[in-house]
């Protein structure tokens, strides 16, 4: 009997210990926070275009997206490529002039959307740049 025991108490402890194992452990839920930085590249002397970039984008953010840029979920960065405080971001970017960028951050990993081609492509339609930039960015948060 002694022996029956000594056998049985490890087998017990066994049991228990796959059994505990098994438990469903409670999981860490992915980060899939977004955050988008619409930044606005410019040079110290801007032209009409580039103002109306300027003017438009904020227009959008400022009308559609104000809960957003409330939380910081989306910001706006007016930054001068000229100014040597900015050259890292600048460089980082390309930007060696007037560009527009999407700096979307998503599930621990950051995108560069360049909307410049498009920005300057558009920017004689007002209402058309308006409704893109705010269905690319709606996409994406």
């Amino acid at each position: 009997m002694k022996h029956f025991f000594t056998l049985a108490l490890p087998a017990l402890l066994g049991l228990f210990t796959a059994y505990e194992s098994n438990a469903q452990q409670p999981t860490k839920a992915p980060t899939t926070a977004t955050r988008i930085d619409v930044i606005d590249f410019h040079t110290d002397h801007r032209c009409k275009t580039c103002l109306t970039i300027e003017g438009l984008t904020k227009e959008v953010l400022n009308s559609t997206f104000a809960p957003q840029l409330k939380s910081g979920v989306l910001t706006f960065r007016l930054v001068n490529v000229d100014d040597k405080a900015n050259a890292k971001v600048a460089e980082d970017f390309g930007a060696y002039g007037t560009a527009l960028f999407l700096h979307v951050h998503k599930n621990g990993k950051a995108e560069k959307i360049d909307l410049t081609e498009w920005a300057f492509m558009q920017a004689n339609d007002a209402a058309a740049f308006k409704s893109e930039l705010t269905q690319r960015i709606k996409a994406l948060l």
